[in-house]
């Protein structure tokens, strides 16, 4: 095995930590900031609840009191879940996307 070949190994090794490491983390912070269906939330948390919806959408299936959207909420909020909604599944679909190029030997740019 050669030094690029060996590069090439540690760079795909690094893409699928990192990736993995970006995925836990949002299911950390979904599980830290949870919806709360008694409180009325407003923009900024609708765009943190769209974005973290695929980490909501997986985590309610081990519990069943997960929400994926606020019920109480502001015109606004509903707004920006949309907008994080769009950007948090697109991220996921990204990084997955990566993580299955380096495996099967493709370059992960």
């Amino acid at each position: 095995m050669n030094e690029q070949d060996m590069q090439q190994k540690a760079s795909a090794a690094g893409s699928v930590i990192g990736s993995l490491l970006v995925l836990g983390l949002v299911i950390v912070l979904a599980l830290v900031f949870d919806i709360n269906p008694a409180k009325e939330y407003g923009w900024f948390m609708g765009s943190l609840h769209g974005a973290w919806l695929p980490a909501n959408w997986i985590l309610s299936f081990f519990n069943e009191s997960v929400l994926l959207k606020a019920p109480l909420h502001t015109n606004a909020y509903n707004t920006w879940w949309w907008i994080g909604v769009v950007c948090g599944v697109w991220g996921w679909i990204r990084t997955l996307l990566q993580v299955i190029i380096v495996f099967r030997g493709g370059s992960d740019e």
